[in-house]
């Protein structure tokens, strides 16, 4: 391997909670228990009451199944695109305060952390479908440089690009765009608005609510991709999956709702190159797909990858 590009969806950061003994489970931010973000004697679910609803009325099913069913009877009327924001809202909050959990439980040793570390300098960007910073912070922990295309990092571009095509909890649209006070935020409705890019909310301000959360819902074909700052990102990456010899993927399902934006990236790798498709589990459709691409394509359990 001498030059990778590694993408990277649920399956990493679930790996990560488990390591540092994180109460989260990335896959269920209905449980996740987050404060109000301005009134100390709140929750969060007591102001987004749709979700709230949604919650109650799903109760026995996965989270992630609540948001599907959500997704699949979707109409463009009032109520559901108040749904679709509160969903937003509560998705960029929740994994924000899931993050905040990491960060203080932090210890180094984690498997991908010892891979990362090792493999660096062979990076030739990211891709990561994964709302927390996971990844981002393992990279800051080790002193290792990146930036993500599509957000002001790019002006001073440093280390590895990181493209998050479904958003990041981190992510908000500028204020020069649309201003709005905190007060406000959690009662109105924001959507698709194109700003060119992509504001980076500093680390102190997590816990504030978005003017305009940019998430990609669970099981959603992604709505976002005319805006300006994801077209910048997968602009970049796509540049970078000419140049590489080696593919990583970690934790992608390739579900039907994300092979539109997967294909339009794996699509621009070299025939033929080394593709490694890291998963504890079977995914037939995938491994068919990558097989399509490259006779060097294989499914990889973590445990022997990572002992390579």
């Amino acid at each position: 391997m001498n030059k990778i590009l590694f993408i990277a969806g649920n399956g990493l950061s679930i790996d990560l909670f488990q390591y540092l003994g994180s109460p989260y489970n990335p896959s269920s931010p209905f449980l996740f228990d987050v404060p109000h973000p301005l009134y100390g004697d709140k929750k969060l679910l007591d102001e987004l009451t749709r979700v709230k609803e949604m919650i109650k009325a799903g109760s026995g099913k996965n989270d992630f199944v609540i948001i599907e069913d959500f997704i699949n009877n979707y109409r463009e009327d009032e109520e559901h695109l108040w749904r679709h924001g509160e969903l937003r809202q509560y998705l960029s909050l929740a994994y924000a305060h899931a993050n905040a959990d990491l960060l203080a439980r932090w210890r180094s040793g984690w498997r991908w952390e010892q891979w990362l570390n090792k493999n660096y300098s062979k990076l030739a960007g990211a891709v990561s479908f994964n709302y927390d910073l996971g990844l981002e912070t393992t990279l800051s922990k080790l002193s290792l440089e990146y930036y993500r295309p599509g957000t002001p990092e790019e002006d001073t571009p440093k280390g590895i690009p990181i493209f998050k095509p479904h958003g990041s909890c981190d992510f908000d649209i500028s204020n020069r765009a649309i201003s709005m006070p905190l007060e406000a935020r959690l009662k109105s409705l924001t959507r698709l608005n194109d700003a060119g890019i992509i504001e980076v909310v500093s680390k102190n301000k997590l816990s504030e609510p978005r003017t305009e959360a940019d998430i990609v819902l669970p099981f959603e074909k992604s709505p976002q991709r005319h805006l300006r700052w994801i077209q910048r990102g997968e602009e970049t990456i796509k540049k970078i999956a000419k140049t590489v010899d080696t593919c990583i993927i970690v934790g992608i399902s390739y579900r039907s709702c994300d092979r539109q934006e997967i294909d339009s990236i794996i699509n621009e790798l070299p025939r033929d190159i080394k593709i490694e498709l890291v998963t504890p589990t079977e995914n037939k459709k995938f491994e068919k797909r990558l097989r399509e691409i490259s006779c060097k394509a294989e499914k990889i359990a973590p445990e022997i990858f990572l002992k390579e």
